[in-house]
């Protein structure tokens, strides 16, 4: 993997060398020692950390084709691009333009020394960070990771409450915002240039096209052979040349169907697949439910596989982590994905591939299915569906949450005595939070509304889809790991969007295509399981039990001014006491019978004290 940054002075004046050597130094971990590669031309520096198998040291690259290029690039397409020499041969010859030929994972800074410009692009879905800060006739820097910014000495770091609100709300307002005052995103799927004196232009080299969501015109059988021969290219072209592979195992489609075909992929040339499952303690060695039935399939169908549970080690390090510096996620050695990453690089992989991104697009539920079909005058198949679905409370689930305003549909759920849905964590945070940051919010939720095409395209466009996995690429950068989602693949993203939402439900089977898609992959009590497993249920039990410690520190935080300016802590502390003991909890999220309100209550305290230990130590 890859890490890059640098700068252009706007104003002509010279690149300062030492600001580069500072910005790497931010940007490397301790114990790693990557390939350190510095380009300087007149006012522009570039910056690549490469942690790969490269001879480690510096180097300086002479300029190519008039070009210096620093990137962050695993490229499927076109061919003969796959290295830095192909990418500089097409971004000389056809700049912006020719980024809409790359299929892959990028962020990239090109800078043409003919025209004095500087180009910068990052992937469709921004699975490689890109961070940058702006000031017209000055300044333009950016980095992999917003502490390579700071440390250049070129800007000040200063924290946005107002995003850092927005995320603990989970109301992504933007893909372009930070963390940082003055410190942007690079949006998914667009490009940049800059030259010294001169205008900035912007664009985008690839978006969701429109009009061909649902247009393709295509049987169920030949749309899950190739939306199976996508999933399995897309896994393949992810896959190291060398050496062993690590892998998210939820014990859902997703990642089980990723897991294996990364097995199979490596087990001719004998090399070794590493699943990683994160798995509350409850659940014991291999049980998983009790039955088996989420894991143990694939397991005992793919023995090879070396799976390891992953457990939360150390429950106050939980509830009270050490927090990354750039981002509201923690690091603690101790959190789980932190032992994930940390096992994988111990044990020799380079790549970590995971099931992120399917429920959005090529394994996408019924979401919007049945409603599209009664809206556009498809009835026959919806009476099909509906009679599979099999009793009135399933339509009900089905058609209502899409057709109806929220007001109609909960005055219709008392009338007709079922139960209210609880208010989400998202929703219950607000009653954390000083009234001054709420009062220019819309805090009403956002509902997936109307047919099934909208809200596959919202889906694909969320903003949240691209920070999850921004944030694992981040994470995996802590350890010189590079992260992979094969479900992200443009080319199979593309294809599911293409295709009639009908496809998606059939026989009252949802994500009907990619089960189809997965036979001879997937073990069958995985592919036809209904259900999937919530790997973070015992969080909130984690805050139940660590009540006295969680206390304490909110006694301690009452004198820091950047906690008590964003949190009302009185009204933190009366959530916390207001929880039953941790053994309540813990039985209601056994026997599924209990007070769910308080699991609630639990979890959206789990968020806002990750958001304070963050003020605390990073603030």
């Amino acid at each position: 993997m890859r890490l890059i940054a640098g700068f252009l002075h706007l104003d002509g004046r010279p690149a300062d060398l030492s600001r580069l050597h500072a910005m790497a130094t931010a940007m490397t971990e301790p114990g790693l020692h990557p390939r350190i590669d510095v380009q300087v031309d007149g006012p522009v520096a570039l910056l690549t950390l490469d942690f790969g198998t490269a001879p480690r040291g510096e180097a300086s690259r002479p300029l190519d084709h008039g070009l210096m290029l620093a990137a962050d690039a695993r490229l499927d397409e076109p061919d003969g691009i796959s290295d830095d020499a192909g990418l500089a041969t097409l971004l000389a010859e056809r700049g912006a333009a020719g980024l809409g030929a790359l299929a892959g994972d990028f962020a990239l800074a090109a800078w043409n020394r003919r025209d004095r410009s500087l180009l910068c692009a990052r992937d469709a879905f921004g699975i490689r960070p890109f961070f940058f800060a702006h000031r017209p006739d000055d300044l333009f820097v950016f980095a992999s990771l917003p502490r390579g910014l700071h440390a250049s000495g070129l800007l000040a770091r200063s924290i946005d409450p107002d995003f850092l609100v927005s995320e603990l709300l989970f109301q992504f307002d933007g893909p372009e915002r930070s963390l940082f005052k003055g410190v942007e995103r690079l949006a998914p799927g667009s490009w940049l240039t800059l030259t010294p004196g001169g205008p900035v232009r912007s664009g985008r080299h690839w978006s969701l096209d429109t009009a061909s969501a649902g247009a393709r015109n295509i049987g169920p059988v030949d749309a899950a052979a190739e939306m199976g021969r996508l999933v399995a290219g897309a896994v393949r072209c992810r896959l190291p040349a060398t050496g062993p592979v690590a892998a998210h195992l939820s014990g859902g489609m997703d990642s089980s169907a990723i897991a294996i075909l990364t097995a199979r992929a490596l087990r001719p040339a004998g090399r070794q697949l590493f699943a990683y499952s994160h798995a509350p303690a409850a659940f014991g060695e291999h049980g998983f439910g009790g039955d088996g039935s989420y894991l143990a399939p694939v397991l005992q169908q793919e023995p090879d596989i070396d799976w390891r549970p992953v457990r939360t080690a150390d429950p106050a390090a939980f509830v009270l982590p050490i927090m990354d510096k750039d981002q509201l996620f923690a690091t603690d050695p101790s959190h789980r994905d932190s032992q994930t990453f940390s096992d994988a690089h111990r044990r020799g992989a380079s790549v970590l591939l995971s099931g992120w991104g399917g429920d959005e697009g090529a394994s996408y539920g019924w979401r919007g299915v049945l409603a599209e079909a009664l809206l556009t005058g498809h009835w026959r198949y919806l009476a099909t569906e509906l009679r599979a679905l099999g009793s009135p409370g399933a339509a009900w689930g089905a058609l209502s949450p899409v057709l109806l305003p929220d007001g109609v549909r909960s005055f219709a759920q008392r009338a007709l005595g079922r139960t209210q849905p609880l208010p989400g964590v998202a929703e219950l945070a607000t009653g954390l939070l000083r009234p001054e940051h709420l009062a220019h919010r819309c805090l009403a939720p956002r509902a997936m509304r109307g047919q099934a095409r909208q809200i596959r395209l919202s889906l694909l466009r969320g903003h949240g889809l691209t920070r999850r996995a921004e944030h694992w690429t981040m994470l995996g950068a802590r350890y010189g790991i590079s992260v992979g989602f094969p479900m992200l693949d443009r080319r199979l993203v593309e294809f599911a969007l293409s295709l009639p939402s009908a496809l998606y439900v059939r026989e009252g089977w949802s994500r009907r295509v990619f089960r189809d898609a997965m036979a001879g992959v997937l073990p069958d009590p995985v592919r036809w399981k209904r259900t999937k497993l919530d790997l973070i249920v015992e969080d909130p039990v984690h805050v139940a039990a660590q009540r006295p410690l969680l206390a304490e520190r909110l006694a301690h935080w009452r004198q820091q001014d950047a906690i008590t300016d964003v949190f009302d802590l009185d009204a933190v502390m009366a959530r916390l006491a207001s929880l039953p003991p941790a053994d309540v909890l813990a039985r209601t999220i056994d026997t599924g019978q209990g007070d769910w309100a308080a699991i609630d209550r639990a979890g959206s305290l789990t968020r806002a004290f990750r958001v304070m230990a963050w003020l605390d130590q990073h603030g």
